[in-house]
């Protein structure tokens, strides 16, 4: 009778760790494709529908196996299978993706290496070992309804404790074990977890043994997620992977799959040659001599250590959701005292904050190339109207392949909503960088050239001549808090552009 209870017991403690498991990595493998794929749609949706695929074939298997063979020990084997094919993922995957890449990078699309180079990277790395513990649950229920007639009850216990270990395998990961141990030890954290658990079943209860395995996520040397050349620092946060990068005499600041630069620090001149230094112009677009200007989304605080050089008397709050990007910043990229730093969601802030700013600055990106959604839609710019000062105005970075872009056109369509001027300029001939602006008075762009800082004389009168009033246009939409597709837009308007270049 103790034999049949530990063994129900046993296969309740199984269910939960095999669910918290299969989550913790299925949430790991975003995190693990991040640095060389992003975080789009196209990622997510491959890793889900890997996951799901492999699952529902686990689920098949595991019923028919355990119809034939009802031994607890053939399912343990194949858990612990299952457990070392996923310690050698963090090992296997650089090489893997590496190989991958250079193999899909010869269709000369980035969209197609990004979908194709992922799907391919997220099956070799994670079918199998997803397959073996989709078959868990299938053969647990079989395992009980051997020893007891109420199968429904049994079969609704496994799934219930399985989901509820895997309510902690989602909570777990992201808020605890990645940001502090990173992406590679957190799978095989969860991995040694559950091969400690399969192991208990051969050993009726001597755990005492197996826990030395816990320590291996901290024995050996794993490698490098993302190697990069000139890379001086790299961390793991709650919102994605961070690398500090040198690059001759810039320093660059890039987050995931480094497709999207999100910090550019000149250690030679103040001015990056890039988008941000356009920034420094808007000042001079207004009368009001001491300026109060708020960025959302301060990354390596590039744009507000040049207002503060060009503009000294300028109040400026810079306000970023990711704490470690804020660390980044202070110690490589030299910011100071140029802002009041803000932890916090840019839109949380504006909803929490009564304060009025004669400009605010929008540069938040997403992981890489990806605006937040919600800080680009109708409701979000009339909070950002709410904040402005008489004569303010709002100004944010967009990528786009051309002036007719769909993801450009459905900004300005939404700033016209709500100011009565919106304008566009395009900061280099050669870049999809367009500064978007939208303000209640007329802006007055010929002024640039007046007064302005000698350094910024050049791209100064190239903005005089190159600012564009945008009207609304019934072609394209608008974007709510309801439907923003901006990943969509963004997606697709890549693939535009290299379609367009070959």
């Amino acid at each position: 009778m103790v034999g049949l209870n530990f063994r129900k017991i046993y296969i309740y403690i199984l269910s939960f760790f095999s669910g918290m498991s299969i989550m913790a990595v299925e949430l790991s493998a975003s995190r693990l494709m991040a640095p060389y794929f992003g975080t789009s749609t196209f990622v997510w949706t491959n890793i889900i529908g890997v996951i799901m695929i492999a699952l529902a074939i686990g689920y098949i298997l595991g019923g028919r196996l355990a119809d034939k063979n009802t031994n607890l020990r053939t399912l343990l084997k194949l858990i612990i299978f299952a457990c070392l094919a996923l310690f050698l993922v963090p090992f296997f995957t650089p090489v893997l993706v590496k190989n991958l890449t250079s193999s899909f990078f010869l269709f000369s699309s980035a969209t197609f290496v990004i979908f194709f180079g992922s799907l391919a990277s997220i099956a070799i790395l994670f079918f199998l070992p997803i397959l073996l513990l989709g078959i868990v649950s299938p053969f647990l229920i079989k395992l009980l309804s051997v020893a007891q007639e109420d199968v429904g009850q049994s079969a609704g216990t496994i799934f219930g404790i399985s989901t509820i270990g895997s309510i902690l395998g989602t909570f777990l990961p992201i808020l605890v074990f990645i940001p502090t141990m990173g992406t590679a030890r957190t799978i095989i954290f969860f991995s040694s977890l559950l091969f400690i658990v399969a192991l208990c079943g051969f050993f009726q209860g001597k755990y005492f043994v197996l826990m030395p395995i816990i320590i291996l996520p901290w024995i050996y040397n794993l490698p490098e997620i993302k190697q990069v050349e000139g890379k001086i620092y790299e961390t793991e946060s709650s919102y994605q992977f961070i690398q500090v990068v040198d690059e001759g005499k810039s320093r660059l600041l890039q987050y995931n799959d480094g497709l999207g630069i999100q910090t550019v620090y000149n250690k030679e001149s103040i001015l990056t040659g890039r988008y941000y230094d356009y920034y420094s112009l808007l000042p001079y677009l207004t009368n009001k001599k001491e300026k109060s200007i708020l960025i959302i989304g301060l990354a390596g605080g590039t744009i507000a250590k040049q207002l503060k050089y060009f503009f000294p008397d300028a109040q400026i709050d810079g306000v970023e959701i990711d704490q470690k990007v804020i660390d980044a910043s202070r110690k490589f990229f030299d910011l100071k005292n140029e802002a009041d730093i803000y932890n916090q969601d840019g839109r949380i802030y504006l909803a929490q904050n009564k304060k009025k700013y004669d400009i605010i600055i929008i540069d938040a990106y997403s992981n890489q190339l990806y605006i937040p959604f919600h800080l680009a839609t109708k409701e979000f710019f009339e909070e950002v109207l709410a904040h402005l000062s008489e004569e303010g105005m709002v100004a944010m970075n967009v990528n786009a392949a051309s002036d007719n872009s769909k993801l450009l056109r459905n900004i300005t369509n939404t700033l016209n909503l709500v100011f009565n001027n919106t304008y566009t300029l395009k900061s280099d001939p050669n870049s999809m960088n367009y500064l978007v602006l939208g303000a209640q008075t007329e802006l007055q762009p010929e002024r640039l050239a007046q007064n302005t800082a000698i350094e910024l004389i050049p791209i100064a009168l190239f903005a005089s001549f190159n600012f564009k009033k945008v009207q609304f246009d019934n072609n394209f939409s608008v974007l709510t808090d309801d439907k923003a597709p901006i990943e969509y837009l963004t997606d697709w308007m890549i693939l535009d552009y290299v379609m367009s270049r070959e």
